[in-house]
């Protein structure tokens, strides 16, 4: 169940930059997301954020983690990508 959590996790936020950023989702790798991200002019904080995020999640794939770090890492992820969309809107 877990397991499954994180990699619906991990499906969203890539699949996020994927779509908002035309860039196919086989194409996608840390560093053109941090590339494209400081591009449209994203805090290096909220990046760094996101990445940490990315990493928690593909950690927790594979390592047992509390049922805590599950919300925690849900609710981090989603007001990131709510950050990206403020600026990226302006």
């Amino acid at each position: 169940q877990q397991r499954g959590f994180y990699e619906e996790m991990l499906r969203g936020l890539w699949g996020y930059v994927s779509d908002r950023f035309n860039i196919p989702v086989a194409n996608l790798t840390k560093e053109n997301i941090r590339e494209e991200l400081d591009k449209q002019g994203v805090e290096q904080a909220d990046i760094e954020q996101y990445m940490s995020v990315i990493s928690e999640c593909e950690y927790a794939q594979y390592a047992p983690a509390a049922s805590g770090k599950m919300r925690e890492l849900y609710t981090a992820g989603v007001e990131i990508v709510s950050k990206f969309e403020s600026v990226i809107h302006r």
